[in-house]
Order: structure tokens, then C-alpha cells, then sequence
């Protein structure tokens, strides 16, 4: 088990409350991202659950004290179906909707302060323009809005660290996106200054963050600054994962439509054999989020953690009726082209081209790394 499984030293879970916020009507998140393969959400065929197991007959005879857990569910840029992408409104809506977690993308300004945001430029959800590395948060960025009602200034890394470490989100992690743009020694190393500024942070926020990595080269230096955080790598491809992660992460954050293919299901065997943990994204209908279920994942990445919540209330009172496949769960993937191979193979294709163009080829040198997670150090705070 890695630390992020463990309970947080002297944490005691506690209820949290019901939303106060106006939340709109949840509706399919419009999110796209800087790069050809986040424009589009696709989804692949989930053939292999048909040809290589019944997964209900899985899960009766998982029904026991098997060591089975209800996934997580960690708020893609918080409850962004409901509330602007990674802002403050949308990470305290998705901890009131009752999320084990929050997903977010971190960028660095131009004067060092990090901030959370998904594109390396403004223009998309915001009133701003052009690149954020080359834009100072004071006198500029600060004065940023969202384009999407309720508008938002972009926030801070320390403005979610502190929603984190409110009483009732004492249990709520952070899996921070490490955007390929980042320089990841300087990146890295900011993080480390802020987390490492707060009272006794090996205690309250080291074990609940994660790492999530797009490329290669952010490896190495996440072991050496930052040895006490896992690393999950981010993909759409699992050959990529196989050859260049599969060693030196802990875990893995897949394209949804990615896992339910037939190489999917061998892949979530492999990882379940090697303890690796398995995140899906972005799973926003309730039968991909049951289908989440009947894998076993670590957890379930969407923009919808109320929609999560109803769901595993259900699971919770009657596990085997809540994920038992309906004809819907068969018939689905045949119907729609996403659900097939050729689509997520073609995001792979284009996501890998834009890593590349942006951070240089996967093909580095890393040394030998081990999994092993360091205690983080003791520091004295001024």
C-alpha cells in the first residue's frame, strides 16, 4: 500500500455538510484542452468484458470479505460540470458534493506564483489572453475572470491547499496535473516551498497528494524533490504506459474508453497483479461510472461527483444490484464509434505527437528509480 492509501496521522473522517452553493443543473462538461487529442472525448468498445469475463459473475463471487473497495471518486477541475473549470467555487462544490478528491492542472506565471489552470493559454474560459508562463500573476493574472457564470478569478495553488485543509475536507486529496509546458525541476521545486510552508505539512497534506505526470522527463525529478509524493502517469496510450511508466509510477490515470477496450482489461490484470492503482477520466454517465465499479478502479475522475455520490449510495446499500450489467451495459459500445479502437488509438497518436512537440521525445535515459515512497522530512516553519 502507498502512503496516499494510508489514514492521515491524528485525521478523523468527518461528514461533510450538504451543498450551501447554487449548483446549476448538471449538463456534459464543454472542457477542451490545449492540444488536438482534449478537444474531443471519445470512448472505445468494452468488447473484452464480453470475451474474457462476465463481470457479474465476478462480482458475486467478489460479494465477501474480498477486499474489494467502492472507488474514489476525485472531481475533474472540481465539479466543472456544475461550476467553472479550476476555481475555488468548483473544488469547495466538489468537496460538498461529497468527492474523495480533486483533479487539477497546475501552470507557473511568470513571476513564479502557481496557479490552477488547464490550458497554457487564457482564451478558452477566460476573459484573458495569451500564455500564462509569460504572464505575472500580480497586476495581471489576478485580475483574470472566468468567462462562465459564476465568474471566477484563477486560483492560486495555496487558495486550494487551504480548502483542502479545512475541517471537513481533512480526507479529500489533490492529484495535481503536471502540465508537459512546465519546466519540471522548476516546477517541482515550488511545490515543495509551498507545501513545505505550512504547519506540520508531512502530517496534513504530504499524504494526500499525488503526481500526475504526462511525460518522461518529469520522472526523475519528481523522485528527487518531491520522493514522498506518488506518481501516477496520464495516458490514452497503454503501450506508452508499459514501456516508459509501468516501472517508476505507482499508478496510472486512463482515458476511460481506453481501459474498457480488450488491451484495457489486460492492463488493469497487469496492474492489479503489480498493486498499481488505476484511475479512470473523465467518466461523466452512470453507466461508465458502474462499469468503474465493476473493475475495482482507485477511482473514478469526473466532472459530476454528485452524480458519483447518488451511485454509491446504491452500491453501498446493495452492491451486486447496484453494478449488476443491464442490456444497456452490452449493447452500448456497439452503437456508438467512439466506443471503437480506432478512435482512442487516434488520441493517442495525436496526444503523444503534442507531448513530443512540447517536451521532447519520450526516448530519455532515466536511472534506476525506486518505487519507494521517502517519510517526508522534518522542517521547521518560520
Amino acid at each position: 500500500m502507498s502512503d496516499i492509501d494510508k489514514p492521515t496521522n491524528g485525521m478523523i473522517p468527518t461528514s461533510r455538510p450538504e451543498s450551501t452553493l447554487p449548483t446549476p443543473a448538471l449538463s456534459p462538461s464543454n472542457s477542451a484542452g490545449p492540444s488536438p487529442a482534449f478537444s474531443t472525448v471519445l470512448q472505445s468498445p468494452a468488447v473484452s468484458e464480453f470475451e474474457l469475463e462476465n463481470p457479474f459473475d465476478k462480482l458475486q463471487s467478489q460479494a465477501g470479505g474480498d477486499g474489494w473497495n467502492i472507488p474514489e471518486c476525485w472531481g475533474h477541475r472540481g465539479a466543472s460540470a456544475s461550476f467553472p473549470e479550476n476555481t475555488k467555487a468548483s473544488f469547495v462544490e466538489a468537496c460538498k458534493a461529497g468527492a474523495d478528491g480533486i483533479e487539477t492542472d497546475i501552470h507557473i506565471t511568470a513571476d513564479n506564483v502557481l496557479v490552477l489552470f488547464h490550458d497554457p493559454e487564457l482564451h478558452r474560459t477566460t476573459d484573458g489572453e495569451g500564455l500564462i508562463h509569460k504572464q505575472p500573476w500580480n497586476g495581471v493574472l489576478e485580475h483574470v475572470r472566468t468567462k462562465k457564470a459564476p465568474h471566477q478569478p484563477i486560483p492560486r495553488f495555496t487558495e486550494v491547499l487551504d480548502i483542502l485543509l479545512q475541517p471537513e475536507n481533512i480526507n479529500v486529496k489533490l492529484n495535481i496535473d503536471c502540465k508537459v509546458e512546465n519546466d519540471p525541476v522548476k516546477l517541482f521545486g515550488l511545490i515543495k516551498d509551498v507545501v513545505q510552508g505550512y504547519e506540520d505539512w508531512q502530517n496534513r497534506l504530504a499524504p494526500r497528494l499525488i503526481l500526475g505526470i504526462w511525460h518522461p522527463k518529469f520522472i526523475t525529478p519528481a523522485c528527487t524533490i518531491l520522493p514522498y509524493l506518488p506518481r501516477y502517469a496520464i495516458s490514452m496510450s497503454l503501450p506508452q504506459c508499459r514501456k516508459y511508466f509501468f516501472d517508476n509510477c505507482h499508478g496510472f490515470s486512463i482515458l476511460y474508453e481506453t481501459l474498457a477496450s480488450s488491451d484495457g482489461a489486460r492492463f488493469r490484470a497487469e496492474c492489479a497483479a503489480k498493486g498499481k492503482s488505476i484511475c479512470a477520466w473523465t467518466v461523466n454517465s452512470e453507466e461508465e461510472m458502474r462499469q468503474c465499479g465493476r473493475w475495482g478502479v482507485k477511482s473514478v475522475i469526473s466532472d459530476k461527483p454528485d452524480l458519483w455520490r447518488s451511485i454509491r449510495k446504491e452500491i453501498e446499500t446493495d452492491r451486486v444490484k447496484a453494478l449488476k450489467p443491464t442490456i444497456q451495459s452490452y449493447i452500448l459500445p456497439f452503437l456508438n464509434p467512439r466506443y471503437y479502437w480506432f478512435y482512442h488509438q487516434r488520441l493517442a497518436r495525436e496526444e503523444t505527437e503534442y507531448l513530443e512537440r512540447e517536451g521532447g521525445t519520450f526516448d530519455i535515459h532515466l536511472p534506476e528509480i525506486s518505487l519507494g515512497l521517502s517519510k517526508p522530512p522534518h522542517t521547521t516553519t518560520i
